[in-house]
């Protein structure tokens, strides 16, 4: 008997009205709809009812079109916008992009496994490199050659994998009787050194239910492939059907 194929469906969610850049001005639009989180919640929901596996939000830290005429390429914050989903949501999966260049591993390993928890295990991290110069400008640095960014984003995800794995699966014991919270025996710094980053841990978060959340990756060529082979569980692409002269 054939094996049966299955296509997963995920739904990309772009600054409240999608991927064009005038869709804010369609008839029954809502024109606010940038910062209106309930639009957010409303497309996730139906998204969810559709049986679509996942939401993804891209992200650019930066500024880089003309909002005269147009919305913005990239919503106000994606971690913040899979908040509000995730409260209002029970099953699809919530991805978010979040730069390896201009974002400490701790940090990303708090928001990522905050969400993680607070969705009940629903969560994915995109890991990408960042070469837009706006982008570099925002945070008073430079953009960085292509290797040394990628050097960068592995240290990031080894770290930050680290950080999650840093509480044992029962090492959140809560024995009321015995008065204890956590068995601290269980939970443990990760003292990681690398030549960008280091952190010691622990995370002050628990595990999920999924354990940890999935990593997925955007970036082209062979360094992205070498960080996606390493690292991802899921790759975002862009296929084309034409050949670059």
């Amino acid at each position: 008997m054939k094996k049966r194929s299955e296509m997963q469906l995920a739904l990309q969610m772009v600054s409240g009205y999608g991927a064009e850049f005038s869709a804010w001005r369609m008839p029954g639009t809502d024109p606010a709809a940038y910062t209106n989180m309930d639009s957010y919640v409303e497309r996730a929901k139906l998204a969810e009812q559709g049986k679509f596996q996942m939401i993804f939000i891209a992200d650019t830290p930066a500024l880089s079109n003309n909002l005269g005429p147009q919305t913005p390429m990239f919503p106000m914050d994606p971690m913040l916008a899979l908040m509000a989903v995730a409260r209002e949501t029970q099953h699809i999966g919530l991805v978010a992009t979040l730069s390896t260049t201009f974002n400490y591993p701790y940090n990303i390993a708090r928001q990522f496994k905050a969400l993680d928890v607070i969705s009940h295990g629903r969560v994915g991290w995109n890991a990408v490199t960042t070469s837009d110069p706006l982008a570099a400008a925002n945070f008073g640095g430079r953009v960085e050659n292509r290797q040394e960014r990628y050097d960068k984003a592995h240290e990031s995800i080894q770290i930050v994998q680290a950080l999650w794995g840093s509480w044992e699966p029962d090492a959140w014991t809560l024995d009321v009787e015995g008065g204890e919270f956590a068995d601290m025996d269980k939970i443990q710094p990760i003292n990681l050194q690398g030549q960008y980053y280091a952190s010691r841990g622990p995370l002050p978060i628990p595990p999920s239910e999924q354990g940890q959340p999935v990593i997925f990756q955007a970036g082209g060529g062979g360094e992205g492939l070498e960080l996606a082979g390493k690292y991802a569980s899921g790759v975002y692409a862009n296929p084309y059907d034409y050949v670059c002269p």
